[in-house]
């Protein structure tokens, strides 16, 4: 049997009409995005027993063990500015997630504050994935004289706002 934590978000998936398939045995819905610069891939898990649930996105690519000290200082730059959730790499395979958690009191979930966790999350992995793409593209003798702060603040490459906060697709 689910738990209402695990129902509220197959609910908050339904009223958005956002598709995404159930990993076996465990209370998690796994689903893709396209986004405004790529395709996120999202993890969406409930923890019954804390009545949480945590959103995770993941970028399309690992990074080259050569740009991962760069790449993690940009997702720590990028970190300062978040209000909700935070950029994570693993530095043994390259991975770059995001992550955002939240605690409900009680014993239901708010599917809205679910809807925008699963906002949050792709919204995030798209705003950096052109960072990180400029960022692997440097040649490796130029790294040293990329202004990665002044990167990660490019407003350029950031997508504009959905067309409403109704749309289906985040």
């Amino acid at each position: 049997m689910d738990s209402p934590t695990f129902e509220a978000i197959t609910i908050a998936f339904a009223e958005k009409d956002w598709h995404g398939h159930r990993v076996e045995g465990q209370e998690v819905i796994e689903a893709q995005f396209d986004a405004h610069h790529t395709r996120v891939p999202l993890h969406v898990q409930a923890f019954a027993k804390l009545n949480a649930i945590s959103v995770v996105s993941r970028h399309g690519a690992p990074i080259s063990g050569k740009y991962r000290h760069h790449a993690g200082e940009l997702l720590m730059r990028a970190n300062i500015g978040l209000t909700v959730g935070a950029f994570e790499i693993a530095f043994d395979d390259g991975t770059i997630l995001f992550r955002a958690t939240n605690l409900f009191p009680g014993e239901t979930a708010d599917t809205a504050i679910i809807a925008g966790l699963v906002h949050a999350a792709i919204a995030e992995m798209d705003r950096i994935t052109p960072a990180l793409t400029l960022l692997t593209r440097t040649p490796l003798e130029k790294l040293a004289t990329l202004d990665i702060a002044e990167l990660v603040a490019r407003e350029n490459l950031i997508p504009p706002p959905p067309p409403s906060a109704d749309a289906g697709t985040p």
